[in-house]
């Protein structure tokens, strides 16, 4: 893989950062808009922008990719700010993470993420082909005590740990699903998650025009090979380690272990936000 060389300067890192350009061209799956999308590498500790394009005033608003910002969670992640939104951000966050990137500013030319195949590889291939280097953080953040969330029959929990790891059941009532449980830590390949592709039911994507692009469940089967046996649990570790990213820094800073039970981006949230206030009293 190729490496970006470091600079020998602080002022020399921040010229580098601000010419390092990705860009990526393709459909929205609700607008149907082909939709711009140029990522820089930022500042030291800036965290992850979002710089959206307003339709109504067509100017941009900045976006920061935190908790707070999160306006809706029912099937994607939605940031909003000022009236304007950004839909299915868990995707390129997730990627994000995966590749180390803590701090980004990200142009949106429309009103969310592209969705490319559904899962998070269109942007680890244009990393990688920009040759940004893949670095790991190390786990140093401790979790002094328990979170435990629970909705219904959903939950997920943070226990302290030596390191960071996520674990996902689910419990699908489809014939090539039905139960399952996945995990991923830092030393396994990050493809085993990133490349899998988001999934649904075969008459919700044909109201969305998406049967062609992604995995689509049938009564008894897919309407694709799977990249994986079970992708589909392996795509619900990339919703958590997308949504996780929303606590404000890289989640694999946490020495935790995730384990989330039948969880989704709604209780995700509530869990970055947990984290926030953690690091909130370790700033303090």
């Amino acid at each position: 893989m190729p490496v970006v060389p470091m600079p020998e300067n602080k002022e020399a890192a921040r010229k580098q950062n601000a010419e390092t350009v990705v860009s990526f061209r393709g459909r929205g799956l609700t607008s149907k808009q082909e939709i711009q999308v140029d990522v820089k590498l930022g500042s030291i500790n800036s965290g992850i922008k979002f710089h959206v394009l307003a339709s109504k005033t067509n100017s941009y608003v900045e976006i920061g990719a935190t908790a707070a910002n999160v306006v809706n969670t029912l099937r994607n992640v939605v940031l909003g700010k000022e009236g304007t939104r950004l839909c299915i951000v868990e995707h390129f966050l997730a990627a994000a993470t995966l590749w180390g990137l803590d701090d980004l500013n990200v142009t949106v030319a429309g009103p969310e993420m592209p969705l490319g195949d559904g899962s998070a590889q269109i942007w680890t291939d244009l990393f990688e082909k920009a040759g940004i280097e893949r670095k790991t953080p190390a786990s140093t953040i401790e979790l002094r005590e328990p979170i435990i969330l629970t909705k219904g029959d959903r939950s997920l929990l943070a226990l302290p740990d030596n390191k960071f790891s996520v674990h996902y059941m689910m419990d699908w009532n489809h014939p090539r699903i039905g139960k399952r449980w996945q995990s991923w830590d830092a030393s396994r390949n990050v493809t085993e998650i990133t490349t899998a592709r988001t999934f649904g039911w075969l008459k919700d994507h044909q109201m969305l025009g998406l049967e062609d692009d992604v995995i689509s469940l049938t009564e008894d089967g897919f309407t694709q090979p799977l990249r994986f046996e079970d992708e589909p649990v392996r795509h619900k570790l990339l919703d958590l380690v997308g949504d996780l990213a929303l606590c404000g820094i890289n989640p694999l800073k946490f020495k935790a272990k995730f384990i989330s039970i039948l969880g989704g981006h709604e209780i995700d949230v509530e869990m970055a936000k947990r984290l926030a206030a953690v690091l909130s009293k370790v700033a303090n």
